[in-house]
Formats: C-alpha cells, sequence, structure tokens
C-alpha cells in the first residue's frame, strides 16, 4: 500500500492522539516539522524500494526503528537523570526498562 504525504500526515496525527507527543516552547511549527520529517521518510522510502528486495527493506526499516527506539530510549533516560535527585530515577529506570522486556521469553534484557 503506497500512501502520500497527505494520508500519511492525516494517520500520524492520528497515532499522536493516544501518545501526543510534547513539542514543549520549541520555536517551530509542529506541523511543518511532521510533513519536513515524513517528506524526507517518504523521498527516502522510494529511494530504497527502487534499489533494494522487499526482504532488504524489511530489515532496514526494523534495525532503523529499533535504532531510533533506543536513541530514543536514551534520550528518555538521560532526561529522568536529570530531573531526579541522585538515584531517584532508579525506580522510574525500572518501569521503563520492564515495558521493553515483555517480549522476550525469559525476561532477560
Amino acid at each position: 500500500m503506497k500512501l502520500g504525504l497527505e494520508e500519511m500526515l492525516q494517520l500520524l496525527q492520528e497515532v499522536e492522539q493516544g501518545d501526543p507527543l510534547d513539542f514543549a516552547d520549541l520555536p517551530m511549527d509542529e506541523d511543518q516539522l511532521r510533513r519536513l520529517v515524513l517528506s524526507d521518510l517518504l523521498q527516502r522510502d522510494q529511494q530504497l524500494q527502487a534499489s533494494a528486495s522487499a526482504e532488504e527493506c524489511q530489515l532496514i526499516y526494523l534495525l532503523s526503528t529499533a535504532r531510533l527506539v533506543l536513541e530514543n530510549l536514551l534520550l528518555h533516560l538521560q532526561l529522568l537523570r536529570m530531573k531526579q535527585p541522585e538515584g531517584g530515577s532508579d525506580v522510574q529506570w525500572q518501569a521503563l526498562l520492564r515495558r521493553f522486556r515483555r517480549g522476550d521469553d525469559d525476561g532477560a534484557a
């Protein structure tokens, strides 16, 4: 299924309703940022689809997603550390890490 930019923007908006992003007080327009990111991703997808097999595309997307989730997790943990007194964020870290362990059969990280 190939979707265009406008359809992707609408879907992203629906996804964000369940878990809104915090743009805080950044001096950027949220809609312009979404459009910029999705435009770039759609362009990269088109280039990738033209040069890789379906299996290679899926692997690249899974690895890219893993990288982004890991980067997001690290940033989140760093924010927790900055907001909490020394050692006070350990409970929050453990709760956050448990979310990612749910898929493991043995519970190991």
